[in-house]
């Protein structure tokens, strides 16, 4: 549909709408005044603009699963309307992480934030946080945490970015091989049983040559062996230079960024177990499903009938197995 359709229609509709994970410069021309207008200058980064942004617009309900990003740090910036993001830090408990459904970049919770059968497994989370982004606002979401963002007006747009985090280089090894495998599991599956495995973005993933994909991991493996040798150069030669100076690192007090009131900064807020539970059902009250039968990826537990395929996958790509791997992969390349 237009833009306009979308506008139009967005508070009559009855289902939520979503056209998410768009790349700017793919969808505006560089003409475009939208894209001439589209600058990270002022979060410091006066060489990002529109060809590293990507473009959310959505209506109430629209939500993303709650994944945390494998690379990068996010950015995000509220344009209009209003956006619920609920965060976990990294090594949080209790949110059942799995790579099914696969999708290269993303690990996912089990946990259904937006319409769950079962509210029991919420009561246990802790070091929740909760932030409603409006129009002006902007988030920094650290590598690695947990999120689940849904829309809260009727009319919702936003912008981000990712940046680069100096792990990614090892993390597209570890997410190359996890491809590999998931790839070769989906090739001798029937179509529909494969399409439980991956997400829509990932459905070519069983027809990609494994060729292709070795280069893939050949190509990320090379550049992540050539960073690690430019590093120990750098290191080395700093040492012969700077010997009797001793190295000084940067440490930068948050707390203080935070209090300097001229800075507009705010950690988001704490969420208890109790409060959280209570948004949930908020949301099976708005947006709980009674007219239509579910389809087969709307429904808990949707996948259990793949429960040897899927323990296998999430058994592979567990942080600690599959760093084993990597390492002893770039042990033997090097």
């Amino acid at each position: 549909m237009t833009f306009k359709s979308f506008v139009d229609n967005s508070s009559a509709s009855d289902e939520w709408m979503y056209f998410d994970y768009k790349y700017v410069y793919q969808w505006f021309n560089t003409d475009d005044e939208l894209y001439k207008d589209i600058s990270w200058k002022q979060f410091g980064y006066s060489e990002k603009g529109a060809a590293d942004a990507t473009l959310w617009v959505g209506s109430s309900g629209a939500h993303t699963p709650a994944h945390q990003d494998t690379y990068g740090v996010n950015i995000v910036t509220q344009l209009f309307g209003k956006k619920r993001w609920i965060l976990f830090p990294p090594g949080t408990g209790g949110l059942k992480p799995t790579r099914v459904p696969y999708e290269e970049s993303s690990v996912y919770s089990e946990l259904n934030f937006y319409c769950p059968n079962n509210l029991d497994v919420f009561n246990s989370l802790t070091g929740g946080r909760m932030v409603e982004l409006s129009a002006g606002d902007a988030l920094l979401v650290p590598r690695g945490w947990w999120h689940y963002v849904q829309n809260v007006d009727p009319i919702n747009i936003a912008l981000n970015i990712w940046l680069p985090h100096e792990k990614d280089g090892s993390t597209r090894v570890s997410e190359a091989l996890i491809k590999i495998f998931v790839a070769q599991i989906c090739k001798d599956l029937p179509q529909e049983t494969a399409k439980l495995i991956i997400n829509p973005n990932e459905d070519d993933i069983a027809d990609t040559p494994l060729s292709v994909l070795f280069l893939q991991l050949d190509t990320v493996a090379n550049a992540y062996l050539d960073n690690r040798r430019k590093l120990r150069r750098a290191k080395r030669q700093r040492t012969r230079e700077d010997e009797s100076i001793p190295t000084e690192v940067e440490d930068i007090d948050i707390k203080s960024l935070i209090d300097d009131k001229s800075n507009n900064l705010e950690n988001a807020a704490l969420i208890t177990a109790e409060e959280l539970v209570k948004l949930i059902k908020q949301n099976l009250k708005d947006y709980v499903n009674r007219d239509r039968p579910l389809c087969d990826d709307e429904i808990d537990g949707s996948t259990t009938g793949l429960c040897l395929t899927k323990a296998v996958i999430d058994a592979y790509s567990e942080a600690n197995v599959i760093n084993m791997v990597k390492q002893n992969l770039l042990a033997r390349l090097n």
